[in-house]
């Protein structure tokens, strides 16, 4: 593995981190209220991930800020139900726990698996992340994901270089960015959504433009701090909740009224993991 290669490629995948198939559903630990407005605004909500909890994540050797440039919606795919995950996500089992299809967004196309980068799929609409200028901003419709996250603390994947230059010219690599986290997060077991403002591949002139204004995250910041993706309604129609062991009275009636009134083929079930 070299400092231009992409790690995170099918072969890894496969070979490597023992995946089999993708999932065909995913799990994801939250609060009521986040419950709420992802069905009011049918959306799902991509966080910028140096607003997130791991200070650590999505480093590059050669780009400062770069955990700026990604956006990710988190998610776990084992069907039992997980302690640690209630604990921290799912407000300490008063929470929820939702399952929706892993071809969850506006088209529900099926993710496919590349060479490099791991799953790929488009949805029904653009998503636009703005940046100062006169850096450019991005917009796209693709989201990389699902894909499971490698647990490592080896700084040949923690660190990588995302820029390559030859003869002139330079590009961008960021694969990789966004798909390691440390050892101590290996409970969480994440699979992960994707969206990069950096372009994959794209050749660009090694000049000033690229060197002082391009790659300055600091001086010149992505102002978006968060993507909302449009969620298929059929989705939602297959959507699981399952209601935490603390959660009192209050809660179930909120769930059942939100579930109600924004999605009411969905099915809603009560935890089996006894707990005080």
């Amino acid at each position: 593995m070299t400092g231009r290669d992409c790690f995170y490629t099918d072969d890894f995948m496969f070979n490597i981190m023992g995946i089999e198939d993708l999932p065909t559903t995913l799990y994801q630990y939250t609060s009521v209220e986040s419950l709420e407005k992802i069905l009011e605004t049918r959306s799902l909500r991509f966080s910028r991930l140096d607003t997130m909890n791991d200070p650590e994540e999505a480093t590059a050797a050669d780009l400062p800020h770069a955990a700026s440039s990604v956006f990710v919606s988190c998610w776990s795919a084992g069907e039992a139900e997980h302690i640690p995950m209630w604990s921290m996500y799912g407000r300490n089992f008063a929470g929820v726990r939702i399952r929706l299809p892993s071809n969850m967004f506006s088209g529900r196309r099926k993710p496919i698996v590349h060479e490099k980068g791991g799953a790929l799929s488009t949805f029904d609409g653009i998503y636009s992340i703005k940046r100062k200028v006169p850096a450019m901003s991005t917009s796209g419709r693709g989201i990389i994901g699902p894909n499971k996250i490698w647990y490592s603390d080896d700084p040949a994947y923690r660190n990588r270089k995302l820029v390559s230059r030859e003869e002139g010219m330079a590009r961008f690599n960021p694969y990789d960015l966004g798909m390691v986290k440390g050892t101590y997060w290996s409970y969480e077991q994440e699979w992960r959504f994707k969206i990069a403002a950096l372009p994959f591949e794209t050749q660009f002139p090694d000049d000033q433009y690229l060197n002082n204004v391009a790659l300055d995250l600091g001086t010149y910041p992505i102002e978006t701090e968060a993507l909302f993706i449009p969620l298929d309604p059929s989705a939602l129609d297959e959507l699981e909740v399952t209601i935490g062991g603390r959660a009192d009275h209050t809660v179930i009636e909120a769930v059942e009224c939100i579930l109600a009134e924004h999605a009411p083929r969905a099915s809603l079930a009560r935890s089996q993991i006894p707990i005080r």
